[in-house]
């Protein structure tokens, strides 16, 4: 299974950058740190990143929801907060992400995103 994963990405990526110069390097920032993409270990760990944080954007918007704003109960607040504060520190690192212009970078985000929301 891992073996077809892997021939097909790098047929997916050896086609995207067929188009492109044989030197074509993507930038990508991720807010706090930003790396040069050059190679396919370096698009793939790129991709899973994005795909793992897309997971974890709806998981955590899950929890948020799970944990019930009740009267009476203000404690509650804090945890909700927190949570909150984590999703959209997420979002916004996907955001920056995918503002480089590279389409499979939109496109794998978008991927995790609905992989995410299958898994909720």
């Amino acid at each position: 299974m891992s073996s077809v994963l892997i021939s097909s990405f790098n047929e997916a990526h050896s086609r995207l950058f067929a188009r492109a110069s044989p030197t074509t390097q993507v930038y990508v920032s991720f807010v706090f740190k930003a790396y040069t993409l050059r190679t396919k270990g370096d698009f793939a760990l790129c991709y899973f990143f994005l795909i793992v944080l897309g997971v974890v954007e709806r998981l955590f918007s899950l929890a948020i929801d799970v944990i019930a704003d009740k009267p009476g109960q203000p404690w509650r607040i804090f945890p909700r907060a927190c949570l909150y504060y984590v999703v959209t520190l997420i979002r916004y690192v996907l955001m920056i992400a995918i503002m480089n212009s590279y389409v499979p970078m939109l496109l794998v985000t978008c991927l995790g995103l609905a992989l995410g929301q299958i898994a909720v």
